[in-house]
């Protein structure tokens, strides 16, 4: 009973080392005076000729250099949906005056 367990362990956790130590995707493109297209993890192996016109190729989001296309759209909506800055802030101003009115109402 052992043995089996041991080996279900054993090759659970080769695999698991396998597949994280997996080669990185690439993230940037940039072609050299050739015209040739190449493809590098870091902006920092890029040469330094051809950096400023790398392109970045990997995903997007949080922490990466720019939202994507659809993300870019849900954070409108999200922004039309939840209102600006000033808006917020004069919702929650009006809220408490309220709850202040409502408070010495009471009191009476």
């Amino acid at each position: 009973m052992r043995r089996p367990v041991r080996f279900a362990v054993a090759t659970g956790l080769g695999v698991g080392i396998l597949l994280v130590a997996g080669e990185a995707g690439a993230q940037y493109r940039y072609s050299d005076a050739d015209g040739v297209s190449k493809v590098v993890q870091y902006k920092l192996d890029v040469p330094a000729t051809y950096r400023d016109t790398a392109v970045w190729i990997g995903p997007t989001g949080v922490g990466h250099p720019a939202l994507s296309d659809g993300a870019r759209e849900t954070k409108r909506r999200d922004d039309l949906y939840r209102g600006s800055a000033a808006q917020q802030e004069s919702q929650k101003a009006q809220k408490a005056a309220e709850l202040e009115r409502q408070r010495l109402w009471r009191l009476r």
